[in-house]
């Protein structure tokens, strides 16, 4: 796994969050690079089978998509994360699909947490996700194939 490129494009995604902070770049970063280092960390730590997927395009990075298991046995996408120039092309929707039919083969529900002001949150509605429960700032859906069927 290329770590410098996955800060770069974590900092990338995450960068305009810290657009209002009275500091400098140098600041920001330090605390972007903190925080992709906790992420990392809390990934390894609280999923023992997890599943970190670099997504390449011509050889340079394009996204990353982590998954994990849950003690459930749920699917869950820890996080999905497609460079701007990526987006809105039906990258994430052929992923989430391949997530979704990995699950389905293995008959278990997908999970994930979406931020309430997040335009991906439309896009897990049209893949069949359901809220299941919420926070103030977040939603976390669900789906499977049981429930998309009947």
């Amino acid at each position: 796994m290329d770590l410098p490129a996955l800060r770069t494009l974590f900092s990338t995604q995450r960068r305009a969050e810290f657009a209002m902070l009275p500091w400098d770049d140098a600041a920001k970063q330090a605390l972007l690079d903190q925080q992709f280092d906790a992420q990392q960390r809390h990934y390894i730590s609280a999923y023992a089978h997890r599943q970190f997927l670099v997504l390449l395009d011509r050889e340079r990075l394009a996204g990353r998509l982590y998954l994990g298991d849950s003690a459930a046995g749920d699917l869950c996408v820890l996080d999905i994360l497609l460079s701007p120039d990526h987006r809105n092309r039906g990258v994430g929707t052929a992923l989430l699909a391949a997530v979704q039919d990995q699950a389905a083969t293995a008959g278990r529900r997908v999970l994930l947490e979406v931020d309430k002001g997040n335009p991906a949150a439309e896009l897990y509605r049209r893949l069949g996700f359901t809220a299941v429960g919420d926070t103030d700032t977040s939603w976390r859906m669900a789906w499977s194939a049981a429930a998309t069927q009947g």
